[in-house]
């Protein structure tokens, strides 16, 4: 991965690829309506003299922000698409109105010329295309901003798709990110909302997500690990991957024929029952979640198509998300403090989660919060509606000016993307019903006497460990007294700095109360308040 981007360094910064880069993204911002930031952000020396010469919109200023906001995303092309992308996830920093546009944000552009993308796969495998191919249709399939799929034939007989990066993206990709990182750290000190929003993270968070993206030989891990999970689950298809042919610009999949997953009158016609797909879609992603801790973050219809037997074929693995087991354990943890209302089980829970952001009304979130929870406390399962918890509690973490982990958050989207899905196979899809099952897998896998044992032993363990180490710093200390090297020097720079990581900490103790998972399981913590209230109840009764 570290090799994927070159070297930028100052004598880059100064080239001409640089400087044209930074003229067209000045021009791109007062083309669609952002001419401000070119001050804000020290680009005024890279703006154009005469801004006719580049065509402005139209009357920018009549469209919405949001609307303008994608806009300049696709005018500044590959990269910030990819950006725009990841963005449109990222329901804790944005409303809804951007997010859903952003979602709309047009990765298809004119392809490749054939022969270019020819040699590119000449390069990429070192040898003739003709050696490897006994048949290559020059017509894409689907060309995006950063690489096209072309239908093959290899020269054993498969049927195949290749995935090939253009030409020069790789070159273009290093800039952009750079250039990305320097008006982060820019916007970051300049704009007033910089003391809002970690700029430079979220730009860090971006760059991880688009160098896993770009990186093919990453894809075909991910999709080789799908196939392991799910080889027991005769309902999923996964490609296979042909490593001899597949290097980091190019990757070669078995191809898998089946229609698009939310073409209901195709499925119809061919006697598949969409009720069934849209279940069995839904229990596939929360079989990823829950039991693999590993998720197909992309559940975007033309990557799922459906097979003979309404088997699910899954593609495109370019972005996968992770939920860990400790995340998992205090998940229930959370549910069993919502169902009591409990705002310190809350808080216990949650206090590792990693919500960040700077919590300035204390008062006023704690407010917030139990006005939430009571609003959809008694209701059942099927009063619940994930949507619409989703967007009061991601306006919250919004209002409050806090952040999720970035798998968090992608979590939210793929939960929402996947609903949105279902809903159109099966518009009385119940997602909330759905999670029963997983849910209560998990608190018996949380709560069973082995997994309590397990617990109290790492517990025990680390508080050995504690006192192991707590000894060895008295000793050192009582070591450098008796030498006369201990002194202590008060310094108010770091008493600063230490008060700084005290106010993290409890920050990030409050800002548990509303953390990741309420957002994205909120929709079925209620199955907690009646499974958890009595455990011994059974459906039906």
């Amino acid at each position: 991965m570290a090799g994927i981007l070159p070297h930028v360094g100052l004598r880059l910064v100064l080239s001409r690829q640089y400087r044209n880069r930074y003229r067209q993204i000045a021009s791109a911002l007062i083309r669609n309506g952002f001419g401000f930031l070119v001050a804000e952000l020290g680009l005024t020396r890279f703006s154009p003299i005469r801004i006719s010469i580049f065509g402005p919109r139209k009357e920018p200023e009549q469209l919405n922000p949001a609307v303008r906001l994608r806009l300049l995303i696709e005018d500044l092309g590959t990269t910030f698409i990819k950006m725009g992308q990841v963005l449109s996830t990222r329901v804790d920093l944005l409303p809804p109105e951007y997010t859903s546009e952003l979602e709309k944000l047009l990765d298809q552009v004119p392809p490749a010329g054939t022969n270019l993308i020819k040699q590119e796969i000449e390069r990429e495998l070192e040898k003739p295309l003709d050696a490897i191919f006994a048949y290559f249709d020059p017509v894409p399939l689907a060309s995006a901003s950063i690489g096209q799929v072309h239908a093959a034939i290899l020269i054993s007989g498969e049927h195949v798709v290749v995935k090939v990066k253009r030409p020069g993206v790789q070159e273009q990709v290093a800039v952009d990110v750079d250039i990305i990182m320097q008006l982060a750290r820019v916007a970051s000190r300049r704009l007033a909302i910089g003391k809002n929003y970690d700029f430079v993270g979220i730009a860090r968070e971006f760059t991880q997500t688009l160098l896993h993206e770009l990186d093919y030989i990453q894809e075909g891990r991910n999709a080789e690990r799908f196939s392991e999970e799910f080889k027991n689950d005769d309902r999923v298809r996964i490609p296979r991957i042909y490593w001899d042919y597949t290097t980091d610009g190019v990757i070669t999949l078995e191809r898998l024929a089946g229609l698009r997953i939310n073409n209901v009158e195709a499925l119809v016609r061919a006697g598949i029952d969409p009720v069934l797909v849209a279940h069995r879609s839904a229990e596939i992603l929360l079989k990823q979640v829950f039991d693999h801790g590993y998720f197909h973050a992309d559940p975007h219809p033309a990557n799922f198509y459906v097979m003979e037997d309404s088997v699910i074929a899954i593609v495109d693995f370019g972005m996968v998300g992770y939920v860990d087991q400790e995340t998992k354990g205090g998940l229930v943890e959370l549910f069993i403090a919502i169902s009591q209302q409990n705002p310190d089980g809350i808080i216990n829970a949650y206090s590792d989660l990693g919500i960040i952001g700077r919590v300035e009304r204390v008062t006023e979130l704690r407010s917030d919060i139990s006005i939430l929870l009571a609003q959809y406390y008694g209701l059942s399962i099927d009063e619940i509606d994930i949507k619409r918890i989703l967007n009061d509690v991601t306006s919250l973490v919004r209002l409050h000016n806090l952040r999720m982990p970035a798998n968090l958050a992608l979590l939210v989207k793929t939960i929402v993307m996947e609903e949105s899905l279902v809903v159109q196979l099966d518009p009385n899809f119940n997602f909330a019903e759905a999670t029963r099952p997983f849910a209560r897998k998990l608190w018996e896998e949380t709560y069973s006497p082995y997994a309590l044992a397990k617990r109290a032993l790492r517990s025990f363990v680390e508080l050995v460990d504690i006192s192991t180490r707590g000894t060895q710093q008295v000793r050192r200390v009582l070591g450098q007294v008796s030498r006369g090297e201990f002194s202590i020097v008060t310094n108010q720079p770091r008493l600063d700095e230490e008060l700084a990581i005290v106010s993290k900490i409890v920050n990030r103790l409050i800002a548990g109360i509303i953390g990741a998972a309420l957002l994205i399981f909120s929709g079925f913590f209620l199955v907690f308040i009646r499974f958890g209230r009595n455990p011994g109840r059974r459906d039906g009764e």
